[in-house]
């Protein structure tokens, strides 16, 4: 290990810690983003982050029409959706609390929208049944970040016939498998969508860090 990959285990470490210690969020844990965002990629790479290229590969697999609208949730500096793009997707939209990350994320220019917002309980500007496809990596179940308050916003932005898609990382599931399969479920009985598949994926392989994240596939049926 070469001293500049010392340094990049190390700084992902440390904002990895600043990102659980905002237990809250908001403003805050905002600004941790905004200040990762010029060394997120390199140091989330050091560490064998695989979940954005992962995740984009199942994608791939349950998304056949390369021009369909997906949006890249909890975007961050935009590693799914360049691993999106690399695949042939062309119409891939970001979406982020942290502008800081998604400024950064246009150097790869993958996306065709950049919108700066959370996703909870509120409703964002995105018009009802926009997306054929709303993917999202690294961020549902930590504290601060998304849960399923958001299930019904995600819904109602994407199409009827199209899938949701969502990682919990290992780190996460022991607090948050039976509440992800109770919300999943309770929208099951509503009629909003129903379960394709749950996948695992390789989210981290490192000797510092070693995870792997759930994938559970889901198609919107109805409004």
């Amino acid at each position: 290990m070469t001293e500049s990959t010392d340094q990049d285990v190390n700084g992902f470490h440390y904002f990895r810690t600043q990102v659980y210690a905002n237990l809250s969020g908001g403003e805050k844990l905002s600004q941790v983003y905004d200040n990762w965002a010029e060394y997120y990629t390199k140091q989330t790479g050091s560490v064998g982050y695989s979940g954005p290229a992962n995740l984009a590969a199942l994608a791939s697999d349950v998304i056949r029409d390369k021009s369909s609208r997906i949006l890249d949730a909890a975007s961050g500096t935009g590693m799914v959706g360049e691993e999106l793009k690399r695949r042939g997707f062309t119409n891939i939209d970001a979406l982020d609390p942290s502008q800081g990350s998604l400024d950064k994320s246009k150097e790869h220019q993958s996306y065709t929208e950049y919108i700066c917002d959370t996703l909870d309980e509120h409703q964002t500007t995105v018009p009802d049944s926009h997306y054929d496809a709303v993917v999202m990596c690294g961020a549902f179940g930590i504290p601060g970040h998304v849960s399923d308050a958001c299930f019904p916003e995600l819904i109602r932005i994407t199409k009827p016939g199209g899938h949701i898609m969502i990682t919990m990382s290992t780190k996460v599931s022991e607090d948050w498998n039976d509440k992800l399969e109770a919300a999943i479920q309770s929208h099951v009985q509503q009629g909003s969508w129903e379960v394709v598949d749950d996948r695992w994926i390789t989210y981290h392989e490192h000797d510092t860090i070693n995870e792997k994240a759930k994938v559970p596939i889901l198609r919107v049926v109805k409004k």
